[in-house]
Order: C-alpha cells, then sequence, then structure tokens
C-alpha cells in the first residue's frame, strides 16, 4: 500500500498494511519552513509556496495524510476578521468580530473568490495534481460553534447562550451555510477527505444538554450537506458528550490526549472510526519516550489513524514529530 491507500483505508475503518498516520490540526515546523524555503506568513497567501511547504509533512515526516491548510483561519479572514497572520514560529490569530452585531451575519455568495479561501483552494489543486497519487491530501475548515466565536466573539457568544440562545443559533445556521460551501469546493478541488475544527465546542465549553439541542442538530446538517468523509476535531477531555458523536454522521473522529484511546474505540463502536491521539505537550518538549509508548498504546487499542492530538508548535522539532510516525512501524 501507498500513503493514499494506507489512509483511506483507516478512514474507512478497513485493514491496512500498517496503521496509517495523518494531521488535521495546525502541523507545520520552523526546520520545514527552512528546508523548504517556504516560510509563514507568505505561505497563507501563496498557494504553490503551501504546497511545497505542506507536502515536507509527508516527505519528511512521514505522514501519509496531510492537511495542505495549515491554520483554521481561512472562513474568518475571507467573512471580514481583521487578522495578525504571525510569523514562522506563530500562527494567524483574529483581532475582531465582523458579526459583533448578530444583524450583519450573512453567507456572502462570493465566498469562494475571497482571499485566503480563494488561495487554499488553488493549493489543493496543485497539491491533488503533484502528489495525489502518492498521499491523501486533506483539507479543513473550521466547526461552526468555532466560526461564530470568532465572528461574534466569545463573550457575546457565551451570554448569548444563557439571555438569547435562539440568536445564537440563528449565528450557526449562517456558518454553516458558509463553511459547506468552503468545504464542498475543497472536495471539488481534489481533497480525500475534511477536517472539521471545532476547539471552541472543546472540554467544558458546552454541556452534554446544550450540545445536544443546539450544536448536535448543526453538525448533523453538516455531515449530511458534505459532500465527503468528514473528520471531526474538538479540543480536550469531552468524555461527557461522547455518546452524540454517533449522532452526527461524521466519517471520523480526531480525539486529543485527554481521551484514553481504549476508551474512545469503547465509545465509537464501530459508528465511526477513530483518529489521535498523541499529546502535543509531549512532542513540543521533545519527550519520545513518551511519544512512543503513546503510539503502541493507540495501536493496541485499535485505533484506526495515529495523529497528533492537537495542533503542534512550529517551534517542534522534526526528530520529535519523526518518532511519532516511526513509532508505528517499529
Amino acid at each position: 500500500m501507498n500513503s493514499r491507500e494506507r489512509f483511506l483505508a483507516g478512514l474507512k475503518g478497513e485493514k491496512p498494511d500498517r496503521t496509517p498516520t495523518a494531521h488535521v490540526a495546525a502541523l507545520t515546523t520552523v526546520e520545514l519552513q527552512t528546508s523548504t524555503g517556504c516560510f509563514m506568513p507568505a505561505v497563507h497567501h501563496d498557494p504553490e509556496q503551501m504546497a511545497r511547504l505542506c507536502a515536507a509533512n509527508h516527505e519528511l515526516l512521514g505522514f501519509d495524510g496531510v492537511s495542505f491548510i495549515i491554520n483554521y483561519f481561512g472562513e474568518p479572514a475571507a467573512l471580514g476578521c481583521a487578522m495578525d497572520w504571525g510569523n514562522e514560529r506563530t500562527l494567524p490569530t483574529y483581532r475582531s468580530q465582523p458579526w459583533s452585531d448578530a444583524d450583519k451575519a450573512q453567507a456572502p455568495a462570493d465566498i469562494l473568490d475571497r482571499e485566503p479561501v480563494k488561495s487554499y483552494l488553488e493549493t489543493i489543486r496543485i497539491a491533488k495534481k503533484r502528489y495525489g497519487g502518492d498521499l491523501a491530501v486533506l483539507g479543513k475548515v473550521m466547526g461552526p460553534f468555532s466560526l461564530v466565536q470568532a465572528m461574534h466573539g466569545l463573550e457575546n457568544v457565551m451570554i448569548g447562550l444563557l439571555d438569547d440562545e435562539r440568536k445564537i443559533a440563528g449565528l450557526l445556521d449562517v456558518a454553516v451555510d458558509v463553511l459547506v460551501r468552503c468545504a464542498n469546493a475543497q472536495f471539488e478541488a481534489g481533497i480525500e477527505a475534511l477536517g472539521i475544527g471545532e476547539g471552541g465546542a472543546g472540554a467544558n465549553m458546552l454541556s452534554p444538554v446544550l450540545h445536544e439541542r443546539l450544536l448536535l442538530p448543526v453538525h448533523r446538517r453538516m455531515a449530511k450537506e458534505i459532500a465527503g468523509p468528514t473528520i471531526m476535531h474538538i479540543c480536550g477531555d469531552i468524555t461527557p458528550r461522547l455518546d452524540l458523536l454517533a449522532k452526527t454522521g461524521f466519517t471520523c473522529f480526531n480525539f486529543d490526549w485527554s481521551i484514553a484511546p481504549a476508551l474512545m474505540k469503547k465509545a465509537a463502536a464501530g459508528k465511526y472510526t477513530i483518529m489521535g491521539n498523541i499529546s502535543t505537550t509531549d512532542l513540543a518538549r521533545g519527550n519520545t519516550a513518551a511519544v512512543e509508548a503513546q503510539v503502541r498504546e493507540c495501536v493496541a487499542a485499535g485505533v484506526d489513524i495515529i495523529s497528533p492530538g492537537c495542533a503542534i508548535s512550529p517551534a517542534c522539532a522534526n526528530a520529535t514529530i519523526r518518532t511519532l510516525t516511526e513509532a508505528v512501524v517499529l
């Protein structure tokens, strides 16, 4: 099997020649940027450089599935968020909330022609043509709850959940309109699967009751309307809400390091595949012994795809990340 075939087998819950490795959360390093000559923040606006830099995650780090969009920033930036695009050591962040007035929320007809969405679609086309026969080309969009937090403001969202839940539900509907269009455009450009970054719904942000009432219908709508396999990522320990994942219709769940692999495998119960969950703290600290042990635990538990549990710091050493991909075959 080559890397593409291996990843797709794992995504479907089939038995590949070995457990595949992939990532959907942010992953690039200062070392990779130096090796390729493609540096942040310029790559966020240059499809050719972005494709070369992300391909190094396969060529130099050994991942079978690679996201060719570094961070979950595209949709907020295209919707008018003021951006700090960061530098070679820092990822982009948002500096404004264009939907602070909820009445201004809309899904623009030209979203696919706005930057950086337009650039990342071209990056995917380049990646598919150049690398798609050998590795799995992946894309990503923000999750709807996370997008509403970025656009409306975290404090406004949390107050709204108490004072005006219908307003937040309306914003979530607009967010899904935007995200489904961007997601399906990525499939048309050539991705094999789509990561959905719902970090804003992580850990203790939502109770199981509120998640089921407010977010589950939105996630189900996304899963139904997106024209390809989906990989949901939610940060942190969401053990009290794991039973809701089987109701979404997503293909795979990328779980964080704080959930035990055996528990995650039991919760999935064959209804979706699982991807995870190597500690990004251990990766950042260069704790290769811990990384190897976690990989072996994941393989033993039957995790379908080995990946970092969340986004990796650009300061992380390439050699430590290679420990993740190499430990699968030890």
